[in-house]
Order: structure tokens, then sequence, then C-alpha cells
């Protein structure tokens, strides 16, 4: 299951030659993840105080600018979810051109600043997508061919 959220670019996103300057990828990214868990009825864990979710890995590759006033699309779709981190893939699109893919990486931590197992709720939920990407992604049974056209 893919959640898209939209992202306008303004000129406070660009650098002198308005392009989306390249920190602010992450930023949308960061946006569409927060929206994401409050589309799902999650409000923003931080003000709960008992744990929160921060970035362990992140990889990124550019690959065409966005510029200023770009209407963008970031997609989040759950890769994989352990007890007490996950991975997500995201996408940011400009009219259906891919511009940069990313892959991030969240560790749960508790209000003492280590590990701890992903709030089951949460944890449903990307279980929950992960369900739904994995039937997405399920292969159609084809019949194989027959071994000998003359039998």
């Amino acid at each position: 299951m893919t959640f898209v959220f939209p992202i306008r670019v303004y000129i406070e996103d660009t650098d002198a030659g308005g392009i989306v300057y390249h920190a602010n990828h992450i930023k949308f990214c960061e946006r569409a993840r927060t929206e994401w868990l409050r589309a799902q009825g999650i409000d923003h864990y931080l003000l709960d105080g008992q744990f929160l979710f921060v970035v362990h890995r992140l990889s990124i590759e550019y690959r065409q600018p966005a510029r200023m006033d770009d209407l963008l699309q970031v997609s989040i779709r759950a890769s994989r979810c352990q007890s007490a981190s996950f991975t997500l893939q995201q996408q940011i699109h400009r009219d259906g051109m891919l511009l940069a893919d990313i892959e991030v990486s969240l560790a749960c931590l508790g209000a003492d600043m280590r590990p701890r197992r992903i709030p089951d709720q949460i944890r449903g939920l990307i279980v929950e997508a992960l369900t739904a990407t994995d039937m997405t992604k399920a292969t159609p049974s084809i019949d194989p061919p027959p071994l000998d056209s003359t039998a």
C-alpha cells in the first residue's frame, strides 16, 4: 500500500538557481512520513513522550531536479519491519516523473534514548502496509507452455 502526500515547492526550498536544495528533499520525506502516520489516526507521536523515531540510515538518489512552484508527490511504501526498526521506500515525483528515490530506516527509541519495541498500533500499521505491498508484488500464476507441441 502506497501513501502519497503533495508538496508545493516554495522559494524558501530552492537555491539561487531556483532548484530545490538537496537537503530539502529529506524534509519533504519527513513531512510525508508524519502525514502518513496522521492519516492512519496516529497523532504526532512526539507529544506522547514515551517513544520517538530517529533516522538510522538514509540513502537518496537524485534523478531530476525539482524547481520553484513544482507540485510534488512524495510517496511512502513500507518495505521491512523488525521489532525496534522499520524501513520505508520513498519517492518524489513531479507529473509522473521520478525525481528522487529514497530509502530510510527508522529506529524506535524510548524516553531513555535506548532502542525499544515499536508500539503495537504503529507496528500493526506497518505490517498491514507490508502485507498490502506484498500482495501487489505477487506474480500471477501462469501455466507453463506445453513441453512438446507434437503430442
